[in-house]
C-alpha cells in the first residue's frame, strides 16, 4: 500500500508532520492528504505571512512568531478532535520538538515524512540558500521518505 493511502486510513486524529526543503513538495502533499483525512487541519508556518488580500508577505523578523502560530492551530484542531497535516521545514531535528511535544500532550503517535522532490520553491527561496538547507537536512529516526512523481 502506498504512504499516501497506508497514512489516509489511520484514526483520528492523527497528526502527519511532513518537512523538507522549499520546493519539495510538502504543501502539495498535505493538500493530497487534506483530500483523503476529511476532518484534517492544515497546520503550516507560512500560513502567518499570507494577508488579507491572499498575497504571500515572508518577514524573517516574524518566523518565530510564525511557528507559534502554527503550534496554535495545531493545539486548537487536536483539542477538537480533528487530525493534522503539519508542513513546515523542519530541516533540524530539534526544530521538530515543539511538534512531538503537542503529539505527546495529545496522546498522538505523529508520523513523519521527508518530502523528497525536486520542484521549484512557491515562495522564490533563492537556491543557495535551498541548497545549504539540503546540506543540513537532519534525518528523524523513524520518519518514512516519500518522493513525488
Amino acid at each position: 500500500m502506498s504512504l499516501l493511502l497506508e497514512l489516509s486510513t489511520l484514526s483520528s486524529p492523527c497528526m502527519i508532520i511532513i518537512r523538507g526543503i522549499p520546493g519539495s513538495g510538502k504543501s502539495t502533499l498535505a493538500q493530497r492528504y487534506l483530500q483523503l483525512i476529511p476532518d484534517a487541519v492544515h497546520c503550516e508556518a507560512d500560513h502567518y505571512f499570507i494577508n488579507r488580500q491572499g498575497e504571500y508577505c515572508y518577514d524573517g523578523s516574524k518566523v518565530k512568531f510564525a511557528h507559534q502560530y502554527c503550534q496554535k492551530n495545531i493545539r486548537n484542531a487536536l483539542s477538537k478532535g480533528q487530525s493534522v497535516i503539519v508542513s513546515n521545514t523542519t530541516i533540524k531535528r530539534w526544530e521538530l520538538t515543539a511538534l512531538l511535544d503537542i503529539a505527546t500532550r495529545y496522546n498522538i503517535e505523529p508520523h513523519i515524512i521527508h518530502c523528497c522532490g525536486a520542484f521549484t520553491s512557491n515562495h522564490n527561496v533563492p537556491a543557495e540558500i535551498v541548497a545549504n538547507m539540503a546540506l543540513n537536512y537532519e534525518v528523524y529516526p523513524g520518519e518514512s521518505r516519500y518522493i513525488p512523481s
